[in-house]
């Protein structure tokens, strides 16, 4: 266990006393290091100022000083420092300061003339216990809290679920509301759906629990943002999407509806990426009241959301802005595939392949045919083209490892693509080559925020196939070598001086130091300091 440090503040009208108290703290940083002094002032104003500003852990101070005495200065300060520990100097013995002093929960009430050295020390040692104690109990209060939040959105997640698929009726689902407290689905609401894009990248790059950390703080965040606008409740539902409800008391026009919904939606993208540097699009149903109608509502959310497989990322979506689907054009399609799986040979450039591929592209976007059937038309051209090449192929594809499912049709066409392309020039490892080309990126870039589609962009591939492909290479997901990478780097720094952990952070272009701190407790099994710590008795042996 790590000995915790101390900062104290000493307020006294008297120089002397000062003086003796400042090399009392000299002589006592010696036998004690635990115990800091960061400041001193003359009167309780001067001393309400300083203290406030920097915040000690434990202030000793005279009672009788002019323009504010030391009882009155802890009682303007104990609301705003509750946990800061007080400890009273006095040469008077008045009855009317002790009862003062005992009303203000003061820590010890110490006689100056003599003051010994003992009587502080005992004083400051109390004071050390108190604040372990509070320390202790804050933490425990904080597990406590993430565990109770972590269960009560378990619960939401399996009570939306099994909402929505019409396995609980409106009774139970009314008496679990009112225990969860759920009030507004009784006035005017509609129901929407969040949907992380790039997800199949997410899952590549992400490690199985620090994708349910992230899917946590989306949840959180989400909510937060529905909370600060109104009423209203969010949840994981399932893989990329999460399902909530916005609520209002009055009855709203249309057009108000639909500028609530687009404002709501706008803050929950933007939150998100600022945040958490995590992408997301947002689909709006319509208005609702009750409980039996939260099916119809989520279904409703969901039909929009289909929209978003021919959209790009971060995009908000109403029932008043829906495509029209032309799916009388599949026929028109097939024929298009035909043609192109007939046009594709061996060595052919990546130039008229994305051309081919970009006259397919505008086919699709100019008639919006819907995903339930593109989809797995697209699938049926990458098991062709798997079989069309397969002889004396050396590489091994099987057409249910296609990426279907979490893919919008640009990253679907992109990622046929890229991977055509490897397959009829299999044997010249290209993509190793562009492998080695993102790895020396990395490199000369480690001391940025490093994204994914910054990487791909850099190898001219698309961001969820160079996601695939450089885990299959590497055996690890880019975000993971991204960080060990930045890890090693902050370890070097370390080697060398020592750094603040803002500092540490900058160095390695990590912006959240609690997330910096867990990967560096995750690589090293130690904080930044332990490992300074370490490093240093090492060195001096």
């Amino acid at each position: 266990m790590m000995v915790r440090d101390y900062t104290c503040f000493i307020v006294d009208d008297e120089d002397l006393i000062i003086q003796r108290l400042e090399l009392f703290f000299n002589e006592l940083s010696h036998r004690d290091k635990r115990f800091h002094l960061v400041g001193k002032a003359n009167n309780g104003l001067k001393g309400t100022e300083e203290i406030e500003k920097l915040k000690p852990d434990i202030v000793i101070s005279d009672i009788v000083m002019p323009r504010m005495d030391g009882i009155s200065m802890i009682e303007q300060l104990k609301p705003k420092l509750p946990h800061t520990q007080y400890i009273l100097l006095t040469a008077y013995s008045s009855f009317e300061y002790a009862q003062r002093a005992i009303q203000t929960n003061v820590l010890e009430y110490i006689v100056k003339v003599p003051l010994r050295e003992a009587d502080l020390d005992r004083a400051l040692d109390k004071a050390a216990g108190i604040l372990n104690e509070v320390k202790k109990k804050e933490a425990e209060f904080q597990s406590l809290n993430v565990s109770v939040l972590e269960n009560k959105y378990r619960v939401r997640k399996q009570f939306f679920n099994e909402l929505i698929r019409g396995e609980i009726p409106s009774h139970r689902a009314s008496d679990f509301a009112n225990r969860m407290q759920f009030h507004f689905f009784e006035a005017n609401y509609c129901c929407f759906i969040v949907e992380m894009n790039l997800y199949e990248s997410f899952r590549n790059d992400y490690s199985a629990s620090d994708q349910n950390i992230l899917k946590y703080a989306i949840t959180n965040i989400i909510e937060e943002t529905v909370v600060n606008g109104g009423r209203g409740v969010a949840a994981d539902l399932s893989d990329n999407r999460f399902i909530g409800f916005l609520s209002w008391e009055n009855n709203r026009s249309d057009m108000d509806t639909e500028f609530a919904c687009h404002s709501l939606g706008s803050q929950i993208v933007s939150h998100l990426h600022q945040y958490l540097n995590q992408r997301v699009s947002v689909a709006f149903g319509g208005p609702h009241r009750g409980w039996e109608s939260i099916k119809q509502a989520y279904m409703e959310a969901n039909n929009v959301s289909e929209d978003f497989y021919y959209h790009e990322e971060k995009v908000v979506k109403t029932p008043m802005h829906r495509f029209h689907y032309r799916n009388d054009k599949k026929e028109d399609f097939q024929l298009k595939l035909a043609d192109f799986l007939t046009w594709l040979q061996r060595k052919a450039s990546k130039e008229a392949l994305e051309k081919e591929l970009s006259a397919l592209k505008q086919f699709v976007m100019d008639y919006k045919i819907h995903k339930s059937i593109i989809a797995p038309m697209l699938q049926g051209l990458y098991r062709d083209i798997t079989a069309k090449f397969k002889s004396g192929n050396s590489l091994t594809t099987d057409a249910s490892e296609f990426p279907l499912k979490f893919m919008t049709f640009r990253e679907q066409l992109a990622y046929i693509g890229d991977f055509t392309f490897e397959y009829v020039h299999a044997g010249q490892l290209l993509h190793r080559i562009e492998i080695m080309s993102a790895m020396r990126f990395i490199e000369k870039n480690l001391k940025q925020r490093l994204t994914l589609e910054a990487i791909a962009e850099e190898v001219n591939l698309a961001p969820s196939y160079f996601s695939s492909l450089f885990k299959k290479t590497m055996n690890e997901g880019v975000i993971s070598y991204i960080n060990r990478k930045k890890i090693h780097l902050a370890l070097e720094l370390l080697n060398v001086q020592d750094y603040s952990l803002l500092e540490l952070c900058e160095e390695v272009g990590i912006v959240n130091e609690g997330y910096f701190c867990k990967l560096f407790k995750e690589y090293t099994g130690d904080t930044p300091k332990q490992y300074r710590i370490k490093m240093t008795r090492y060195e001096s042996k």
